[in-house]
């Protein structure tokens, strides 16, 4: 009978131990792109990143923990895309990264790290909106950011189970309908009582 674990996984921010995170997360990232997440064994992580088996569980419990990690690194890549140009990235630069990421955002977002993504993306853009001017100040962002989270989520998760060469312009003009027309279009709206 196996001994239950004593200690947690540390989260480490050594020299070694990040590279051994980027290493398996590496490991990780390229035997995705030959096959499916359910037959990707922790060994194997360890095997194509060139580390003990051992180490693995120096910073994860499962490898459910190292796809959210994954899934939350993602998260704040996308958010990234084009922010030197804009505050918000424009539905084509996202749509882009997704597509050039396909392989990766099909596994995360149909095979079981959808809701840590939106989690993530919804953290995260409810700051932003805390810091940066909103176009539409009226809106409460409460409401506003779970709404566009959803959205965007609902669309990418729709677009991955489509066939791969269904056309890039058309999820930008879904996406720009859905959700820039309705919720991020600057809208003279008169103040809401619950704004106060």
């Amino acid at each position: 009978m196996a001994r239950a674990r004593t200690t947690t996984p540390s989260k480490s921010s050594d020299a070694r131990a990040q590279r051994s995170v980027k290493a398996m997360q590496a490991a990780f990232l390229k035997l995705i792109e030959q096959k499916p997440l359910d037959e990707i064994s922790i060994k194997e992580i360890t095997e194509t990143a060139g580390l003990s088996y051992p180490t693995f569980f120096r910073r994860y419990a499962t490898k459910s923990e190292l796809v959210e990690e994954i899934a939350t690194s993602e998260v704040r890549s996308l958010l990234a895309v084009d922010a030197t140009k804009t505050s918000v990235p424009s539905a084509d630069a996202l749509c882009r990264y997704v597509d050039e990421h396909r392989v990766l955002w099909t596994v995360l977002l149909n095979g079981g790290a959808a809701h840590v993504m939106r989690e993530e993306f919804k953290r995260l853009s409810e700051e932003e909106s805390r810091t940066r001017p909103r176009a539409n100040p009226w809106l409460p962002v409460d409401l506003a950011v779970p709404f566009v989270t959803s959205g965007i989520f609902e669309i990418l998760a729709w677009w991955l189970r489509q066939p791969a060469d269904y056309p890039l312009e058309d999820v930008v003009t879904i996406f720009n309908a859905l959700i820039v027309d309705v919720a991020a279009r600057p809208r003279n709206v008169r103040p809401l009582i619950g704004a106060r």
